[in-house]
């Protein structure tokens, strides 16, 4: 695909995400139904198992299509935002400017529902009102997209960005990173999502607090290696195996898209305005570790396998075979979340340029996929019946992150930029 045609091919996607992913309040959904190309009616659950947790899209007062539409909002539209924000320092287009305070609009909106627990609570607004959920990935992406937005931000929108910022933060601080997650009641969040957290909450508040826990949190060993690298701690022996694993008598990669997302964002965040801390040197190797581990699901087609196995003796990677009885969880089905990877791959292609393998698998990712290739899951035959349901959508977190991918490549490709 030429230079031309991609960025051909990006506008569409956008004005195509624009047209079905964005509620009246331009917040961007989780979930749309891949049949409607609308949120998903209840009806789409009819053959979902009982309740018993988030993985079966269910909360104690509200329906599961409240929760398929904006379960991940916060991250959906905050990466959206990233990508416009991109789009605008390529393009320096005053529509995309408006598109980018919609966006912020969307996520004041959230953060003033949140007051109805206290001011701070970033929550996860199913069914389009306050529930008392919240994750801090959706808090990650907010407020790292709020960040962003500052240097373009009027004097009164940045008023509001140095209020919430560290509002958000101190939320998490002064629980000391507890808070219930569905049914774990007082769940210990990782100590090493925080310490990117802080630095920006230190940034908006001059508030030196925020710099001492930072100092804290780094004494302590956090950020020593990323939170989500499995495969290099599994063949080093520092973790033992699962009983899947002993049975297939190989390791089991899960989940790369999602973890490599988080990861990466919160160690360029550390390079970027710490760079002279003793621990740069391993922030910098812990994005090649995420990324070496992600690049191994990328499926040939542009796609990713959510799980895949490695086998312990020949290294050979393979994928899970899918549902069998007892097995339930190890789908191992392709989704279009192969776009977070993207993304995550251009910022570390930052750090290690020009690395040839990362820029081909991005290429390959944006080239290939299209509107209706940013699915949830695939292969509904891999999943047991009742969990079926999970391949009946369309992904707000594919799409964008896939315009985020692109424009933040188109910007890093600038000269001197």
């Amino acid at each position: 695909m030429t230079t031309a045609e991609l960025r051909e091919k990006a506008i569409q996607i956008e004005n195509w995400l624009d047209a079905h992913f964005v509620d009246q309040n331009g917040a961007v959904y989780t979930l749309i139904d891949q049949a409607s190309l609308r949120p998903a009616q209840e009806t789409l659950f009819h053959d979902a198992g009982a309740r018993k947790g988030v993985g079966d899209f269910s909360v104690d007062g509200y329906e599961r299509s409240e929760l398929a539409a904006y379960e991940n909002c916060g991250m959906c539209t905050g990466a959206y935002m990233q990508a416009l924000l991109y789009q605008y320092r390529v393009e320096h287009n005053r529509e995309t400017l408006k598109k980018v305070r919609r966006c912020f609009t969307a996520l004041k909106r959230i953060f003033e529902m949140g007051k109805q627990l206290e001011p701070g609570f970033f929550p996860k607004i199913y069914g389009n009102r306050f529930s008392y959920q919240t994750s801090t990935d959706q808090v990650l992406y907010a407020v790292m997209a709020m960040d962003h937005f500052d240097e373009f931000a009027s004097s009164s929108e940045k008023a509001e960005i140095d209020l919430m910022i560290p509002l958000m933060i101190n939320f998490w601080v002064k629980r000391n990173y507890q808070y219930t997650y569905f049914h774990l009641k007082d769940m210990q969040w990782p100590l090493i999502r925080f310490p990117a957290l802080l630095l920006l909450a230190c940034k908006h508040s001059q508030d030196a607090v925020f710099k001492d826990e930072y100092k804290r949190l780094l004494a302590q060993g956090f950020t020593m290696a990323p939170e989500f690298a499995q495969l290099k701690e599994k063949q080093a022996g520092k973790v033992k195996p699962c009983e899947y694993e002993k049975k297939h008598n190989a390791w089991l990669v899960v989940n790369m898209a999602d973890c490599i997302t988080m990861d990466v964002m919160e160690l360029d965040y550390l390079l970027s305005n710490d760079p002279g801390n003793p621990l740069a040197r391993t922030w910098k190797n812990s994005l090649m570790t995420m990324w070496n581990e992600a690049k191994i699901t990328l499926a040939p087609d542009g796609k990713y396998y959510s799980q895949v196995l490695v086998d312990m003796k020949t290294g050979e990677v393979r994928r899970t075979p899918g549902y069998q009885q007892g097995d339930r969880d190890y789908h191992g089905a392709k989704s279009g979340w192969s776009s977070m990877i993207a993304r995550a791959a251009v910022t570390v292609a930052k750090y290690y340029p020009p690395d040839d393998a990362i820029l081909a698998s991005v290429s390959n990712v944006l080239n290939f996929l299209d509107v209706n290739d940013f699915t949830y899951y695939d292969e509904p035959e891999r999943f047991s019946p009742e969990f079926r349901f999970n391949t009946r959508f369309l992904s707000g977190d594919a799409i964008a992150n896939w315009l985020w991918a692109y424009w933040q490549d188109r910007f890093q490709n600038i000269p001197n930029h």
